[in-house]
């Protein structure tokens, strides 16, 4: 498990480059939303993201595909592979899961695995936001992420961050379905129940003085 924010310092570098500060490309086929007002908890830090979900997400993908040219053996691999992604390290990933932040008093119950910023339509460039933008660039960098996000927060650069989710029981609970309808034979039924959880990711946008706070542990 690991934070992954790759995109995130390539999107900062390629900002600094660019001396129109124009947007970001957002995640998911350029969602632009706006980035609600926080009616949940918060938490000054970026999002950690889990490699977990990232794997569980891709090997359904190729479960599916394997079903899709009649490779069942190929397919009850990958749906093992998934299983085992977000079953291995549970407590860990329980110190991940964000509320969901279009719905209020919702429960921690989703996995963050893919992020990307963007400068919102109202961002105004100015000096100090550049010498900011630089020097949050400089800190994603090394490392120091949290650091770079708080450089951005004091000089109110207005940012958009978009977080990719995957429900984490839910998908444990159709991961084990499609497992027995794989035994069973059930070959669509089972294509069906991997989808459902490809159907449940959802991507939220929040800014800057927005970010759900993490940590489900009890």
């Amino acid at each position: 498990m690991k934070a992954s924010n790759k995109f995130i310092a390539a999107a900062l570098a390629g900002l600094v480059a660019t001396s129109s500060f124009g947007s970001f490309a957002a995640y998911a086929a350029g969602t632009d939303a706006k980035a609600p007002t926080a009616a949940y908890a918060t938490q000054k830090e970026l999002l950690k993201t889990a490699d977990e979900a990232l794997s569980t997400v891709t090997h359904v993908r190729a479960a599916r595909m394997a079903l899709f040219d009649n490779k069942i053996d190929e397919a009850k691999a990958n749906v093992a592979d998934a299983t085992k992604a977000l079953s291995a390290g549970e407590t860990d990933l329980k110190a991940l899961l964000v509320a969901d932040s279009d719905k209020a008093d919702a429960a921690k119950a989703f996995l963050p695995f893919d992020m990307s910023m963007a400068l919102t339509d109202t961002f105004k460039p100015t000096q100090e936001s550049e010498k900011a933008l630089k020097e949050a660039k400089g800190l994603m960098t090394s490392g120091e992420k949290d650091k770079a996000i708080e450089v951005l927060r004091v000089a109110s650069v207005d940012l958009n961050i978009s977080a990719a989710l995957l429900p984490e029981q839910g998908s444990l609970d159709k991961l084990k379905q499609a497992t027995d309808l794989l035994e069973g034979q059930e070959y669509f039924a089972a294509n069906l129940a991997l989808k459902s959880i490809e159907d449940s990711v959802v991507v939220r946008n929040f800014g800057i003085d927005a970010i759900p706070a993490q940590g489900n542990i009890e």
